[in-house]
């Protein structure tokens, strides 16, 4: 483009105009003779920049903003992949306090069985030997008395020369060992008294190890179930990725860490199913076990095992009711939105408490019956995966139910 000299434009008449003077006047046509009357340039070098027209500076702005969203879309797709990441570290991390736990639990159980056992050979060991220094003082009481038993007495009064002292050296040892008799009867006691409250202890410990396990599988199940939508929504991620972005190294940095996660969660999730294959039905409380049969009886199809299995495995039938690492509360772990939505007055208090007991049953059954628990073995699976978003758990609880229906 041509440059207009500085200063004001001059007035025009005729072809070239007035006023200008003779320099004026050459100046004009040597710039005539340049640029030719349309301005565009004959001879000389080209500018060496030219102002972008409206076009190609919306072209240009575009692109930018096209590139500044695939680099924005890719670096969200590698934060994706790395939340993923960080994920299965925490299910590594809930699994081996999951297996410490159970680790625990039975060493608490092998712990207080032997024990128990202990203690109850104590006992029976003291009452043995009661009755044998019992025995042993009846038949050859001490100074008066030889050979035993009745033959013993008889030959004494027949030979002696006082029978009345033979009487009452015998009634002596007689006493001696009725006073023998009562200590090792009180011995005995006391060693079965120290045999039951060692067996009380050691079901305390027992009981608080199975919580711990409880509460490490119940993390570890949550943890899970975040796993599996964190890889799925880093997936999603990349998948929406146009060629562009794609074509990034955020891009291809987050597709090498999202498999390099799905690899380590395939290998920790088969860990967690196998940590859940070693946990056994076992019985509820009878206050639980009467809830869990009444509430089961407000969806048709549903079967009371169920319920136990997931009251087990969430809170130990009550025993660790949170809140949990993910704030899920109560014996059946609700999130509290969750509960909102679902709670039940089970006990017709008038008040609906996530902690309750009743309420808390009474609310697992409706939210399981309304994602389809009373509709079969299909229908079970279903509504415990949006109770936990795991598979193995599914497994697990229906497992554990069985056991219950079995007697097992």
């Amino acid at each position: 483009m041509s440059r207009t000299p500085p200063g004001p434009a001059p007035r025009r008449t005729g072809a070239l105009g007035t006023g200008l003077g003779a320099a004026g006047t050459a100046l004009v046509c040597a710039v005539l003779a340049v640029t030719g009357p349309a301005g565009a340039p004959l001879v000389g070098p080209a500018p060496a920049s030219a102002a972008p027209t409206p076009a190609s500076a919306s072209a240009g702005t575009s692109a930018d903003g096209s590139a500044r969203g695939a680099r924005a879309a890719a670096e969200a797709a590698r934060a994706a992949a790395q939340g993923a990441a960080q994920r299965v570290r925490e299910v590594e991390d809930a699994l081996e306090r999951q297996q410490e736990g159970a680790r625990r639990a039975a060493s608490a159980a092998v712990g207080a069985q032997v024990r128990a056992e202990r203690a109850l050979a104590a006992a029976e060991s003291a009452r043995a030997d009661g009755t044998r220094r019992v025995r042993a003082l009846y038949m050859a009481p001490a100074g008066a008395l030889t050979g035993s038993g009745t033959y013993a007495l008889v030959r004494s009064l027949l030979t002696g020369s006082d029978p009345s002292a033979t009487l009452r050296a015998h009634e002596l040892s007689s006493g001696r060992a009725v006073d023998a008799g009562a200590r090792a009867d009180q011995r005995a006691t006391g060693a079965a008294a120290d045999g039951a409250r060692t067996a009380v202890v050691s079901a305390e410990d027992a009981d608080r190890a199975a919580g711990e396990q409880v509460a490490a599988l119940r993390d570890l199940a949550a943890r899970s179930g975040q796993l599996q939508q964190a890889l799925q929504q880093a997936q999603d991620r990349l998948d929406a990725l146009d060629a562009d972005a794609a074509r990034l190294e955020a891009a291809e940095r987050a597709a090498q860490e999202l498999a390099a996660a799905a690899a380590a969660a395939r290998t920790a999730q088969a860990a967690a199913a196998g940590a859940g294959a070693g946990v056994r039905a076992g019985g509820a409380p009878a206050d639980y076990a009467d809830l869990y049969a009444r509430a089961a009886t407000t969806c048709p199809g549903m079967r009371p095992a169920l319920l136990q299995a997931v009251g087990q495995v969430e809170s130990g039938h009550g025993r660790d009711v949170g809140p949990s690492s993910a704030g899920a509360i109560g014996p059946m772990q609700f999130m509290p939105a969750t509960f909102a939505a679902y709670g039940v007055d089970g006990d017709g208090d008038g008040d609906t408490d996530a902690w309750d007991p009743a309420d808390a049953v009474f609310s697992a059954a409706r939210y399981l019956c309304a994602n389809g628990a009373g509709a079969g073995r299909a229908g079970e699976s279903g509504a415990l995966f949006r109770y936990n978003h795991a598979d193995w758990y599914v497994v697990m609880v229906q497992r554990i139910a069985d056991e219950i229906d079995a007697g097992t």
